[in-house]
């Protein structure tokens, strides 16, 4: 029982701290540099939006003014069964700008989700890079210009921008801005060292030649369609200089569906491509396996390390009698934390609420995926 005790604590201090030393000393000694140029040709920025009434209009404006100075020769959006309004919306501010004649509108009647709309609009699209954002953030000037200069270097296929907070003010949105801090770290090392396992979905571009037709079931576009990529021998980069702003969810509810859909999406990448899982196909097997899987089993190390741990301290030493109870205290805080969080501003509770939030919503994405509860079309 000792042995599964190590086991688990191992492996969970593998995942959440040990992966991340090990990536950044090895972008340190075996970081492997990018040759960046101005980009020559153009892009086309790909949005697949679903009742966006209230954001979509602000997005196309902003693209339009970043169209003046930026290579943006195409841009096309796919309207996927909307009924709020958003075509409407949207097609008012396409009649009262001058540059409006660059926005492709596809408009869907039956909502069929953003894979199958993101099939139809990579098929029309006729730019030599893609450039695919979510209809909410809002593009900082030159984001897109330091984005494509990292396809001067014919190893990259793949570059994803940064998501950066504007604000945050709720313990859910403390919370999403501390977490994402940390997974920047990990995915700029990544970076460094080789490439990345997936990029950000608010903001990524990709070579037209390598975006091809993405089965419409799938969840983690962002995932799948840069991973393609990298199994074929090119580098998915990150870079921190490309900039989109966002807010997070305020809503706790709506942060863990959230969670919930993307890491249900990250088990499915198993069945859509498993290739990513081939340690001779998969160039960056360690990362995918380190970075994207055993974090999902994380919850699962935590009941291991756990139980055993109680199973020692039954009949053991008075000392780990205490550890035993400490431990079942710190997960008492953290869900208090995480409760507390939910009508409490403050990012100490956040913080400590995230340890019990993200692995409650890694248990409930292993039964989403196991059972197939999500599905690919959106649902508000």
């Amino acid at each position: 029982m000792r042995w599964v005790f190590a086991i688990g604590v191992l492996l969970l201090g593998y995942v959440y701290a040990g992966y991340p030393a090990l990536i950044w000393l090895l972008s340190r000694i075996r970081g492997r540099p990018v040759k960046k140029g101005p980009f020559a040709g153009g892009a086309a920025v790909l949005i697949a939006a679903h009742d966006e009434a209230e954001t979509l209009p602000r997005k196309v404006e902003n693209l339009l003014d970043l169209a003046q100075t930026e290579p943006i020769r195409e841009i096309w959006i796919g309207l996927d069964g909307c009924t709020d309004g958003t075509s409407a919306q949207v097609r008012g501010v396409l009649d009262r700008a001058e540059n409006g004649a660059l926005v492709q509108l596809l408009e869907l009647e039956r909502q069929r989700g953003k894979a199958a709309v993101l099939n139809d609009l990579m098929a029309k699209a006729d730019q030599p890079v893609f450039v695919l954002m979510d209809a909410r953030q809002r593009v900082e000037a030159g984001a897109i210009s330091r984005l494509l200069e990292n396809f001067a270097d014919e190893r990259v296929g793949a570059v994803s921008g940064a998501l950066v907070y504007e604000s945050a003010d709720g313990g859910a949105q403390k919370g999403a801005e501390s977490y994402w801090g940390y997974e920047k770290f990990i995915r700029l090392c990544e970076s460094r060292h080789w490439a990345v396992p997936g990029a950000t979905g608010a903001f990524y571009a990709i070579r037209s030649e390598l975006a091809g037709p993405i089965p419409e079931n799938t969840l983690v576009d962002d995932v799948l369609i840069p991973m393609r990529a990298v199994l074929k021998g090119f580098r998915c980069l990150f870079e921190p200089s490309a900039r989109v702003f966002d807010l997070p969810t305020a809503h706790f509810g709506q942060e863990g569906l959230r969670k919930r859909r993307t890491l249900a999406g990250i088990w499915q990448m198993g069945h859509l491509e498993p290739q990513i899982y081939s340690i001779l196909a998969n160039p960056i097997w360690f990362q995918w396996v380190s970075h994207k899987f055993l974090r999902l089993l994380t919850p699962f190390f935590v009941v291991l390390a756990y139980f055993s741990m109680g199973w020692l301290a039954w009949d053991g030493p008075k000392w780990l009698q205490m550890s035993f109870l400490g431990a079942l205290g710190a997960i008492f805080v953290s869900f208090m934390a995480f409760w507390g969080g939910k009508r409490i501003s403050s990012r100490l509770l956040g913080l400590l609420g995230a340890f019990w939030g993200v692995n409650a919503a890694l248990l409930q994405a292993a039964g989403d995926a196991w059972t197939g509860r999500f599905e690919a079309r959106w649902k508000k």
